[in-house]
């Protein structure tokens, strides 16, 4: 009898030092989430004049945060068989124990207008924070890896270069894309299946937190297209105002308002796309429940 209460106690103190270890290493990732840090990273993006200025940018963030990251150069053709050249950064938190790999990306070149703030160095930006997030508390049974797309203005060619590189082998699970994600309320999510587990764990994890999202399988073009390939789930995330991606979505399928354009069509590709549209509070408040969503995938 002795014997099996000190059973029990060892127990309970087992399940209680596995507690606090859990909730010690979501208040470290969840630190690692830092306005002022993403506010750093799209202002140093956004500042360069050159995609490789920009490439260089999101290296110097790679090798601060200490993550191992490769540069893959592709030659490749336009839709309209111009020929391009461009760089993808191919970034990774090594896990020999990984069951499957989650690649989260963003598409880090702009169009010859603005500084491509919000389309796309504010993605770049979100992908290095979740980056920072995982290398601070590293999951158990995922990999994590994440990939910088160049020429994605001239038709997803980067994205679709690192897919046709990896035809016989090497392509993530689940691959999650960020793009024009730099300021709003509500939380975006295209998924081509809306139950499909990623889609509800987040949408039930953004619900709990009271932050706005929406859920849709109407979005625009984004490098998510490039993985929707067999073996692999895409998503791709968005974030703005309340109401915005119906908005969008309404644009796209030709129904578009005059006197309630979205917002981010009259910024994105503009000269309106500066930094100062940039809300840093916003964006790191939103990654806390996406971080949480792919967390949720470690199990």
């Amino acid at each position: 009898m002795r014997s099996f209460k000190m059973l029990k106690q060892f127990t309970q103190l087992l399940l209680i030092s596995l507690l606090i270890a859990g909730f010690a290493s979501a208040q470290t990732a969840q630190k690692a989430l830092d306005s002022a840090g993403y506010s750093r990273i799209v202002n140093g993006i956004s500042a360069a004049d050159s995609n490789e200025g920009r490439r260089k940018a999101i290296e110097a963030e790679l090798k601060a945060i200490g993550v191992e990251y490769k540069l893959e150069d592709f030659t490749s053709t336009t839709r309209s068989g111009k020929e391009v050249k461009g760089t993808n950064i191919i970034a990774s938190i090594p896990n020999a124990k990984a069951k499957r790999t989650v690649m989260l990306g963003a598409h880090y070149d702009r169009v010859a207008v603005g500084k491509g703030a919000i389309d796309n160095a504010s993605g770049s930006g979100a992908v290095l924070e979740l980056l920072r997030a995982f290398k601070a508390s590293a999951p158990k049974d995922i990999g994590i890896t994440a990939g910088f797309w160049d020429q994605e203005e001239v038709g997803l060619v980067g994205s679709r270069e690192f897919v046709k590189s990896r035809a016989s082998g090497g392509l993530p699970a689940i691959y999650i894309n960020f793009d024009v994600y730099g300021t709003g309320d509500t939380i975006w999510l295209w998924s081509m299946d809306e139950k499909a587990e990623f889609a509800a764990g987040f949408a039930k994890g953004a619900k709990d937190a009271k932050f706005g999202h929406f859920v849709s399988k109407d979005y625009p073009p984004s490098d998510h297209r490039s993985f929707a390939v067999p073996g692999v789930e895409s998503f791709s995330f968005s974030l703005g105002p309340d109401g915005e991606a119906k908005n969008i979505i309404n644009v796209l399928k030709g129904q578009a308002d005059p006197a309630n354009m979205p917002k981010a069509l009259q910024v994105i590709h503009t000269q309106n796309d500066t930094t100062d549209q940039i809300d840093a509070k916003a964006v790191v408040r939103s990654l806390v429940i996406v971080e949480a969503a792919i967390r949720k995938l470690d199990k």
